[in-house]
């Protein structure tokens, strides 16, 4: 008998999250897998998955009308969006559109180059998310977001940093 996780609902309770508003969107490979690329001194070298990834990311604003994406970055292991809703466009069914398109692009390429991996999983389920409140707290992320190649050594998602992240969601934190 398989026995079934218990997922916690990542979710704000209560918070409408088709109304107008700014997100701070982090979406994790399964497993972490570093399958976008690397970093070299502080520089992103995406592959061509992390393309792949960073035009989806790109064509969002074009597939649902009612959203901007003010900035972004494709990590190793990782995507950061900072996702403006203007039109009441529901986020988690955009951001469950974004997985399925960019999983279905990941195992088509596979396939076609012949590697088959079954059960392979792109993405974590679910996908983190913050309320942008206020302006400082937007500059802060958007200031993140751009920063985040050069902070890769400090990012606790990056499965070999060897510095405290402790001060970056202590900033974060005092913003919410």
């Amino acid at each position: 008998m398989e026995i079934l996780r218990e997922y916690k609902n990542l979710r704000l309770k209560g918070y409408d999250y088709s109304c107008n508003g700014c997100y701070f969107i982090t979406m994790v490979t399964d497993n972490r897998r570093e399958l976008f690329g690397h970093i070299r001194d502080g520089k992103l070298c995406l592959n061509e998955t992390g393309h792949m990834v960073e035009e989806c990311i790109d064509a969002l604003p074009a597939r649902f009308t009612g959203i901007e994406i003010p900035n972004r970055v494709v990590m190793p292991n990782h995507i950061h969006i900072l996702l403006a809703n203007k039109e009441e466009m529901n986020i988690s069914e955009i951001m469950r559109q974004f997985k399925a398109v960019t999983s279905r692009t990941y195992r088509k390429r596979n396939e076609e180059k012949g590697l088959q991996m079954p059960g392979l999983r792109l993405w974590q389920r679910s996908f983190y998310d913050m309320i942008i409140r206020n302006r400082r707290m937007f500059d802060f992320i958007y200031e993140y977001i751009t920063v985040n190649p050069e902070r890769w050594i400090y990012d606790k998602i990056n499965q070999c940093h060897t510095k405290n992240t402790d001060e970056i969601c202590n900033d974060l934190n005092k913003l919410r």
